[in-house]
C-alpha cells in the first residue's frame, strides 16, 4: 500500500509536480566523476494519465547498438553540439519519440549512475503531456506506461544480489503490461519512486515469470548476433 501522504498526491497533478520538484531542488545530488566513461542522458517522462501519474518507456529494437529488446527510457550519449546534459536527454527524447523539447517541463535530474556498457547517465525528470502524438524511430518497438501507483507498492519490486565495478548491488526487476523493467532503467525508476515515497520501498527475489521473460530477452540478443 501507499502511505497516507503518498496516496493524496497521487490523486492531484499540481501536487504531485510540486513535490517532485521539491525533492530535486531539496536534496544532495550523487555526482560520479565522468572519468573516461562516455557522456550519457535519458528523459524519465512522467505523464499524467487516467487522472493519475505514470512513467512513458520504450522498448528497443534489435536494430540498437546496444541493450536490443529491453525497456528503457529514451535516451542516448552527448554531442558535442549540446548545450548540457539536459539538452541532450531532451535532443534524445525528440529524436526517439518524436517529444518536442518545449513540451517538456524539466523538474530536475536523479544521481548519476554507470552502465555495463561504460555510459556515464545522468537522468532527467520533466513532466510531458498526455495524450500526446508520440513518433518512435527506429531504435525503439513500442511505447509502454509504469503506472506510478504500482510502481510505489510494497509487493511489486524485485531484486537479485550482483557484484558491479567491486560492489555488491542490487539489480531491480518490475513487472509492467508489456515486460520487465530492469538494468540501469530498473535502477533508476527504483531511485525516482524511492525519493518520491520518502523511504526504500521493499523488495522481493525475483520471479520465474521476469526471470524468463529477461533471459528470453538476452537469448534474443545472442541469436541476432550470430545472425549478423
Amino acid at each position: 500500500m501507499c502511505s497516507g501522504r503518498i496516496e493524496e498526491i497521487l490523486g492531484d497533478e499540481t501536487e504531485f509536480k510540486r513535490h517532485i520538484e521539491q525533492i530535486l531542488a531539496h536534496r544532495t545530488r550523487r555526482s560520479i566523476p565522468k572519468g573516461g566513461l562516455r557522456e550519457a542522458a535519458v528523459l524519465i517522462p512522467v505523464c499524467w494519465k487516467d487522472g493519475e501519474p505514470g512513467i512513458i518507456v520504450t522498448m528497443r529494437s534489435m536494430n540498437v547498438e546496444h541493450h536490443k529488446g529491453e525497456i528503457s527510457f529514451p535516451g542516448g550519449r552527448a554531442e558535442p553540439d549540446d548545450d548540457g546534459i539536459i539538452q541532450t536527454a531532451l535532443r534524445e527524447a525528440h529524436e526517439e519519440i518524436g517529444l518536442a523539447p518545449g513540451d517538456v517541463d524539466v523538474l530536475g535530474v536523479l544521481d548519476d549512475h554507470i552502465s555495463i556498457m561504460g555510459f556515464h547517465i545522468t537522468p532527467v525528470v520533466g513532466i510531458v503531456p498526455f495524450p500526446y502524438e508520440f513518433v518512435i524511430n527506429t531504435e525503439s518497438e513500442i511505447l509502454l506506461y509504469v503506472p506510478l501507483r504500482q510502481a510505489l507498492m510494497e509487493t511489486e519490486w524485485m531484486a537479485e544480489k550482483t557484484t558491479f565495478m567491486g560492489r555488491d548491488i542490487n539489480i531491480y526487476y518490475l513487472a509492467i503490461d508489456g515486460g520487465v523493467v530492469w538494468g540501469a532503467t530498473g535502477r533508476m525508476l527504483k531511485h525516482l519512486v524511492d525519493l518520491i515515497a520518502g523511504k526504500t520501498i521493499a523488495f522481493s527475489g525475483l520471479s520465474d515469470d521476469a526471470r524468463s521473460w529477461v533471459q528470453g530477452v538476452i537469448s534474443k540478443q545472442d541469436d541476432y548476433r550470430l545472425e549478423r
